[in-house]
């Protein structure tokens, strides 16, 4: 048994499904050049959200001193000078609370763990060139995260951190590298559009001065973003989502420095059973969640869907990775995993049973519950007319399930149960030594009236083979109830 529930209300879309990346943006400045008072420029931090956000990822702001960003008058796309009208993404981004609040709480950028991010984009805007340019902790900061091989990007003027940025021998990080950043046309353009000398330097000036410069620009305010390895630049405010892009397919190509973890959801459920774990598992790895045949919001008739039809699915979900993945199913799925095993043992780095059962070769859910039971009848169990599906009573659901959620979560389950195949709870596994060469473990929930702690423990006793068994203080959804130590234990399982 599992449970629907929802994505946070954060999330936007999909976003945090495939981990974190960290916009750097920064302060409030004053230019000693024109007396402004500078920062960052919209449609440099907003696009760049935009990208990443509908590529599935949660997007956090830094600057060096955390706290409230101030935007360049000129990228506000509702200020008089009409400069930056057209920008409707900030506009957006400007209109909505919930965004703006990011930006004036920024986290500050030496409490900062880089190890929680897949990817970092430095911002531009006017003010970078007074906080960034030889500025030693945001040098560090970029210098060792792009030593990390993760994609490392910087766009516009915020690419005067590369002006200066050193490898640990000394050697400049751009050297010998393609990049770019504004350019000196663009900034004599901007000169002449305020009639005075904006920026103390240009970027492209110093740049193609540096030893084995690779520096390149674009036509002027244009699209322009290029990625050598796992550094990625872009020219200006119009390159922002190019040079995001870019990023996002780094980030593609970098799926394999990661653990992937393939969840599986149990019996009367689907696939956002595990959405109190999903983006927290998506901070260290590689997650997909699996949706049943005839489960969730497949329109699938389930009469007739069985076991092979769920192996099937999964087996896919596994095959989209290139390397070994981690197994994981929930209750029923126990089953499935245990097949899936079987037939690809080659693609699973190990087996996690949660709340799970864990069959034997010849068995079924139905089968190992009916022994248990002494067969006798379960009282909670409806039918539909010919037997092919089967319900929970609504009345006696959340208990059964999660006795101990909370009432908003049991009321969500009982909206949305869904009668499950019954082919696929009395179709039998057939394994073999493949399935007992793939290690496994289980974690038991100790509160569980669904599958019963001594249910677990029994067919814990009957494999034998387990690597390791965690016990948790929950009902049978411990993703839902303890989500942060579920996700300690999965991830602690090497």
């Amino acid at each position: 048994m599992a449970l629907t529930v929802f994505i946070s209300s954060k999330a936007q879309h999909n976003a945090g499904n495939n981990g974190k990346v960290l916009l750097i943006a920064s302060n409030k400045s004053v230019s000693k050049q024109t007396g402004w008072p500078i920062g960052v420029w919209f449609a440099e931090l907003t696009h760049p959200y935009w990208v990443f956000s509908e590529a599935g990822y949660t997007v956090d702001i830094a600057s060096p001193e955390g706290g409230e960003l101030f935007f360049d008058t000129f990228s506000d796309p509702e200020d008089q000078s009409r400069y930056a009208a057209f920008d409707y993404i900030s506009l957006g981004f400007k209109k909505d609370a919930s965004k703006m609040e990011l930006v004036k709480n920024t986290l500050k950028l030496s409490t900062v763990n880089p190890n929680d991010y897949k990817a970092i984009f430095v911002c531009g805007g006017q003010g970078p060139m007074y906080t960034f340019y030889k500025n030693p902790e945001i040098e560090k900061f970029f210098v060792d995260f792009y030593l990390t091989g993760k994609p490392t990007a910087a766009i516009c003027h915020g690419t005067c951190v590369l002006l200066d940025a050193k490898l640990p021998g000394g050697k400049f990080l751009v050297e010998g590298k393609r990049w770019t950043g504004f350019a000196s046309e663009e900034e004599q353009y901007a000169d002449n559009y305020v009639g005075q000398k904006i920026q103390p330097f240009r970027i492209e000036d110093v740049a193609r001065q540096m030893p084995n410069s690779k520096y390149e620009d674009g036509a002027p305010f244009s699209s322009f973003a290029v990625r050598d390895g796992n550094l990625i630049t872009g020219q200006q405010q119009n390159s922002g989502a190019a040079a995001a892009e870019k990023v996002v397919e780094a980030l593609a190509e970098d799926k394999s420095r990661y653990p992937t973890y393939v969840l599986v959801h149990g019996a009367w459920a689907d696939e956002s059973a595990w959405g109190f774990v999903r983006n927290q598992l998506a901070v260290h790895g590689n997650v997909e969640v699996v949706n049943l045949p005839a489960h969730g919001i497949d329109q699938k008739d389930g009469r007739g869907t069985g076991l092979a039809d769920y192996v099937k699915t999964v087996t896919q979900a596994v095959n989209k990775y290139a390397g070994k993945v981690t197994l994981v199913g929930h209750s029923m799925a126990g089953v499935i995993i245990s097949q899936v095993a079987e037939n690809i043992p080659n693609k699973i780095e190990k087996l996690i049973y949660v709340s799970a059962y864990l069959p034997r070769n010849g068995e079924d859910v139905s089968s190992i519950t009916n022994k248990f039971l002494n067969n006798k009848p379960i009282e909670v169990f409806e039918f539909n007319s010919d037997y092919s599906l089967v319900s929970i009573k609504k009345e006696v659901l959340p208990n059964v399930v999660c006795a101990d959620c909370s009432q908003e979560m049991k009321d969500i389950l009982v909206k949305y149960h869904r009668a499950e195949p019954v082919k696929a709870l009395n179709d039998k596994v057939v394994l073999t030594s493949k399935f007992s060469s793939v290690p496994k473990y289980y974690i038991s929930t100790k509160n569980d009236y669904a599958v019963p702690y001594a249910l677990q423990q029994q067919m814990i006793r009957d494999n034998g083979t387990l690597k390791k068994v965690f016990e948790l203080e929950t009902s049978h959804l411990p993703f839902v109830v303890q989500p942060e130590k579920f996700v300690e234990i999965i991830t602690s399982i090497k």
